[in-house]
C-alpha cells in the first residue's frame, strides 16, 4: 500500500514537475519577503541576541513543511475521501487501516522533506551570515520530526470533517497556532509567563525549540525529542481507529 501510495505522487509530480519545482523555490522566497524582510525591521535580534534572519530560519522551515504536508494530505485523504469515489476501492484493500494511514503519513513526510531542502537551499542565500554545516544535517531530521506530527493533526482533520467549510476553518486555526504559538516567529518570553509555559510545552514547540537548541548552543533535551516521537507514534495509531470507525468497516 505504502509503495502503491508512493508510486501515485511520482507520477503526479511527474505531470507537474516544472510547477512544483516552481513553487519549491517561490514559497520560500515569498515567505521570506513578507515575514523575515517585515520582522527583522521589528526584532533585529533574538532575545540572545542572534540576529533575527539567523534565529527565524528554523522557523520558516517548519512553516514549509506544514503548508507542503498539509496539501498533500487534503488532496489525498480529504479530498480523495469526501470527492472522488475512487478512495473506497483503497480502504476495501487487504491492509489495516492503521497501515493506510501510515502509508498517508510516509508519502506527505517525504515530499515535504524535498521541499523542505529546496528551502534551505534558498533561504541560505538570503541569509547575512553561513550557518553551521551541522544546520543542513539537523533541521531536515526536526523537519521530519515536525511534519510527522502536524501530518496526523491533519489526517485527524480529514477524518472527523465531513464539509469542506469545517474542514477549512479548522486548517485557519491550525495554521494560526503553529506560526504564534509554536515559536515559528517570535520567542515565548514575549508571551505573557503563563502562557508561555504552556505553549513551550507542547509537542510542537519542543521540536523546534530543540533545533533551535542545538543550532545555537548545542544543547540537547532528549525530552523534547521523545515525547513529540511518541506523541506521533501514539497518534498514528488512534487515526487508524477513527479512520476504520468513519468507514464502519
Amino acid at each position: 500500500m505504502i509503495k502503491a501510495l508512493l508510486l501515485r505522487r511520482v507520477w503526479l509530480l511527474r505531470h507537474r514537475l516544472w510547477s512544483t519545482i516552481s513553487l519549491m523555490v517561490l514559497f520560500p522566497l515569498i515567505l521570506h519577503l513578507s515575514i523575515t524582510v517585515v520582522m527583522k525591521n521589528i526584532l533585529k535580534f533574538s532575545v540572545d541576541k542572534i540576529p533575527y534572519e539567523v534565529w527565524v530560519f528554523p522557523g520558516i522551515v517548519m512553516l514549509i513543511a506544514v503548508s507542503s504536508t498539509y496539501a498533500i494530505i487534503y488532496r489525498d485523504l480529504f479530498d480523495l475521501r469526501i470527492h472522488k469515489k475512487s478512495f473506497m476501492p483503497i480502504t476495501l484493500s487487504p491492509y489495516s487501516k492503521t497501515h493506510l494511514v501510515i502509508g498517508f503519513l510516509t508519502t506527505s513526510i517525504i515530499e515535504s522533506l524535498f521541499h523542505v531542502l529546496v528551502a534551505m537551499a534558498v533561504l541560505t542565500a538570503l541569509l547575512p551570515e553561513p550557518l553551521k554545516w551541522t544546520a543542513y544535517f539537523l533541521t531536515p531530521i526536526f523537519a521530519f520530526i515536525y511534519s510527522f506530527l502536524l501530518a496526523n493533526l491533519m489526517i485527524t482533520l480529514s477524518i472527523v470533517t465531513d464539509r469542506i467549510t469545517t474542514y477549512l476553518s479548522l486548517s485557519i486555526m491550525m495554521f494560526l497556532f503553529v506560526i504564534f504559538g509554536t515559536g515559528v516567529l517570535v520567542e515565548f518570553d514575549f508571551y505573557p509567563e503563563y502562557i508561555g509555559i504552556i505553549l513551550t510545552n507542547n509537542p510542537l514547540s519542543m521540536v523546534l525549540s530543540q533545533l533551535r537548541e542545538l543550532l545555537f548552543y548545542n544543547r540537547i533535551n532528549w525530552e523534547w525529542v521523545v515525547t513529540p516521537l511518541v506523541t506521533s507514534i501514539g497518534w498514528t495509531w488512534l487515526n487508524g481507529y477513527l479512520l476504520k470507525r468513519k468507514l464502519k468497516q
